[in-house]
Order: structure tokens, then C-alpha cells, then sequence
């Protein structure tokens, strides 16, 4: 037997590009999201139907537990043996993000006690994931392939949004999603 996500508490971790699209997917489920990101603000959250929050609020609100965060020294291992005992009994587990966010050992432990209900990853901690490994064997685990963009149409979207970013910086001294610099335009680039 399933589970309904309507009504149901989804506590996303990370409110990049990405947790914001599953928030938007979410929220038509009729779902509460909450969230925690140290770069949103509390009014960018509300303006895509999320609850900004502490990761101890997630750990004890939701029912699902989604990771969206890039891998850091802060990010390792940010669901682990203390985080899970504070989450809800039954609460189920998605990572598609980064491998290492999630100790695997406490998840096995967590899923093998009913603490977690289910999980769906597909990144690890250790990759490829050992034959042996226990998310392997465990009925209440899916594991996948990290297939961000394998499909024909992300393939060409990602051609695309790459010719973008060419024609910007060669074209218009622009920097889109520059990394480690606040670049909006070629007028504030010149100025840095």
C-alpha cells in the first residue's frame, strides 16, 4: 500500500532551481512544503508557497524529507543517526541531489528500525554502490541511476542554455549564473 501526498508535509532541504520546481510540483498536490535554505529569504520562500524554517523543523514537521543542497563541510552528512531519531516515525527519504548528504549507514539503521518508512536515491555515498550494499536488498528502497539529463530534450535544453551563456559573455559582456560573482548585467560587469 501507498501513500497520498495530499495533506502531507514535505520539508525540502536546499531551495535552489531545483527544490523550487518540486516545491511547485508539491504544492498541486495539495501539500505543505517547508523548507530550509541559509541563502532565501523568508519572503523569496513564501513567494513559492514555502515555509522557510530551521532543519530541526523539517526533521520534526515532515512526512517527506527531500535533499536539494549542494555537497559542503556543512551539507555532509546533514541527515545522519541525531537527525533522524528527530524526525517523525515513518517519515520517507528522496535524495537526488549529492551522494554524502545522507550517512548511509544511519539511513540503513533508521529504515531497518521503521524509523524511515521508505527512501528513493539515486546518489550515494559511495559510488558505484557496492553489490552488497543493503539499499539493494531493502523492499523499502528505491535506487536509481542519476539520469539528471538523460533524456533527447534535457540534452537539447542543455545545449541550449549553454549557446545562451556563449552569446552573453562574447556577445554582451554578461555573466549568467556566474558562481563566484554577483554579475546581473554588462553594465554591473563592467563596474566590477
Amino acid at each position: 500500500m501507498g501513500v497520498e501526498l495530499d495533506g502531507k508535509t514535505l520539508g525540502l532541504v536546499g531551495l535552489g532551481r531545483i527544490g523550487r520546481e518540486v516545491a511547485k510540483r508539491a504544492t498541486a498536490f495539495n501539500m505543505r512544503v517547508i523548507g530550509f535554505d541559509p541563502f532565501f529569504s523568508t519572503q523569496e520562500a513564501g513567494e513559492w508557497g514555502i515555509e522557510k524554517c530551521e532543519l530541526n523543523d523539517i526533521w520534526a514537521q515532515a512526512d517527506i524529507i527531500s535533499l536539494h543542497a549542494p555537497m559542503t563541510p556543512d551539507t555532509k552528512h546533514i541527515l545522519n543517526a541525531n537527525s533522524l531519531d528527530a524526525c517523525k516515525d515513518g517519515v520517507r527519504i528522496v535524495n537526488c541531489a549529492r551522494g554524502g548528504l545522507i550517512n548511509d549507514d544511519s539511513l540503513v539503521t533508521a529504515l531497518e528500525s521503521g524509523k524511515v518508512a521508505a527512501a528513493a536515491l539515486d546518489v550515494f555515498e559511495v559510488e558505484p554502490l557496492p553489490t552488497d550494499h543493503p539499499f539493494l536488498t531493502n523492499p523499502n528502497v528505491i535506487v536509481t541511476p542519476h539520469l539528471g539529463a538523460s533524456t533527447s530534450e534535457s540534452q537539447v535544453k542543455v545545449a541550449t542554455a549553454i549557446a545562451r551563456q556563449f552569446d552573453a559573455f562574447f556577445n554582451h559582456n554578461e555573466i549568467p549564473f556566474a558562481v563566484n560573482k554577483p554579475v546581473e548585467s554588462g553594465k554591473t560587469a563592467s563596474a566590477v
